[in-house]
């Protein structure tokens, strides 16, 4: 099996360790295998969306700064519920409903985003 090296935060590192234990993972190497065919799942799923989607989306985020990504996918963003959660975190749940191109894009950006720490998409 090739070796990557990769960069991590102290955090991330004690969410890998987090995930390994609670897996029962023999490794840090196996944690991330499981942790990418996860990712994997969630991309091929996300590339079915064609058409108009209509679903619930949840996240988890930092309280700054996530305001302009809401402004900016207004026009497929029905409902939105806010709730401020412990340690500075807040929770959105959003009903959307556009073309899939437009909620795809709206996906990625707030998976890219830093203080994203949840994004889960739900097609009804």
């Amino acid at each position: 099996m090739p070796v990557v090296s990769v960069s991590l935060t102290e955090r991330n590192l004690e969410t890998l360790d987090m995930l390994q234990k609670a897996y029962g993972l023999t490794g840090r190497s196996e944690a991330v295998r499981v942790c990418i065919r996860s990712a994997e799942a969630e991309v091929r799923e996300r590339g079915t969306l064609q058409g108009d989607v209509e679903g619930v989306l949840i996240t988890i985020h930092l309280a700054e700064g996530v305001d302009e990504n809401r402004h900016e996918y207004q026009e497929i963003i029905t409902t939105q519920v806010h709730s401020h959660l412990k340690n500075g975190k807040c929770l959105n749940v959003f009903l959307v409903r556009g073309q899939a191109a437009m909620v795809k894009s709206m996906l990625a950006e707030l998976q890219g985003s830093e203080q994203m720490e949840y994004v889960k998409f739900i097609q009804s």
